[in-house]
């Protein structure tokens, strides 16, 4: 009988360990997979190939690429950055890292979901007490930028998807961008719940001076400054301060910023806040900045001035403004007959994000008279 349960024990305890030591196995080899900690966006451009953190002004006509930058905890307990970059600095240094675009384990897919981070609203007027809620950041899926750790595209604007905006607008290469990823590890492509995820700060984090953001300049015709260009995509709101209050104010009690500067850290931009980026690179325009060249008749056609056509050269030129009712239209460029006329190209934002079209779609509904101004003389 005691041989018997002597059999028995042994039994059970070889099939104890048939359990046990692959489970323990199972349990060393999952406790040394690399563990994703961080996701951290980078951004390089054609004159500066290394891939950083934080915020970059990029100048018209050069080139952006978008990473992911993953920090994994290893088995070892040690740290690395996974990257599919070729030099990487995060918050200013230079770190080594592993040059790849996907998870460091065969049996492991790697997703991620690229997003901007755009206002919830496109414009209109902003009065005291309305501005935390239009002026409110959200996220918006990117699809166009794929699911790589290396985007495949600059995103476009998005929170303009179920919105016509217009079909007589101007592509422009310009306009600012805000970045989100969220980066997935799952046992199979198709899996719907992953093993692993983790994502970059959102849109609570936007107001950091160091947020992942594109700030692209635009070519436009002299003295138009470039940098007008980073106003592109944002939201254009005409401030309505409350009776005998400053314009300039309706934005502090809900952000804690002035109107002016949310235009200059580019979350916002106002018809006269673009003009004066446009001819100075500042969000507001000193006292007697402009020089008064007369009122342009706009029920003619072409637009007069003293009863006689304006020509291109002479009486108008590049980064002249019209100014009717509060709307500031910067002029750019001739159709080609030497006249301002309604086909003139031009670049406004009037209650909507900023845009380059011509005169005839610029123009507030009911305009007769504008006034004609220039910087500097």
């Amino acid at each position: 009988m005691a041989s018997d349960n002597r059999l028995l024990w042994i039994v059970f305890a070889v099939l104890v360990a048939l359990i046990a030591v692959p489970l323990a196995l199972w349990r060393l080899g999952e406790a040394r997979r690399p563990v994703l900690e961080e996701v951290r966006i980078v951004t390089a451009t054609g004159d500066d190939p290394v891939f950083r953190t934080g915020v970059r002004q990029v100048p018209p006509d050069v080139g952006v690429e978008i990473a992911a930058a993953l920090r994994l905890a290893l088995g070892d307990g040690s740290e690395q950055w996974l990257a599919p970059v070729a030099e990487l600095e995060i918050d200013g240094e230079r770190v080594a890292h592993i040059e790849r675009g996907d998870w460091p384990e065969e049996d492991r897919e790697l997703r991620v979901f690229w997003f901007t981070v755009e206002s919830a609203f496109l414009g209109g007027d902003l009065e005291p007490g309305e501005a935390a809620r239009l002026l409110e950041q959200r996220t918006y899926l990117a699809p166009e930028m794929g699911r790589g750790l290396l985007a495949a595209a600059v995103p476009e604007q998005h929170n303009d998807d179920q919105i016509n905006l217009g079909d007589a607008l101007e592509k422009v290469a310009g306009g600012t961008i805000r970045l989100y990823a969220r980066v997935e590890v799952a046992e199979r492509a198709d899996a719907v719940v992953p093993a692993q995820s983790a994502a970059s700060r959102g849109p609570e984090a936007v107001a950091a001076p160091d947020y992942p953001t594109l700030h692209l300049g635009a070519a436009f015709p002299a003295p138009v400054r470039a940098v007008v260009g980073e106003l592109f995509r944002l939201p254009g709101f005409e401030p309505r301060p409350a009776p005998d209050g400053d314009w300039n104010l309706v934005t502090v009690d809900g952000l804690g910023s002035t109107f002016s500067e949310l235009v200059e850290r580019r979350f916002v931009a106002s018809s006269a806040a673009f003009a004066a980026v446009a001819l100075t690179g500042s969000a507001e325009l000193e006292p007697g900045a402009l020089d008064a060249l007369g009122a342009v008749a706009l029920n003619t056609e072409p637009p007069e001035r003293s009863g006689r056509a304006l020509r291109w050269g002479d009486d108008v030129r590049p980064g002249d403004v019209l100014t009717d009712r509060g709307q500031w239209i910067v002029l750019l460029a001739d159709d080609g007959d030497g006249l301002l006329d309604r086909s003139d190209r031009v670049a406004t934002c009037w209650r909507r994000p900023p845009m380059v079209t011509t005169l005839e779609v610029a123009l507030r509904e009911g305009a007769v008279v504008a006034e004609l101004a220039r910087h500097g003389g």
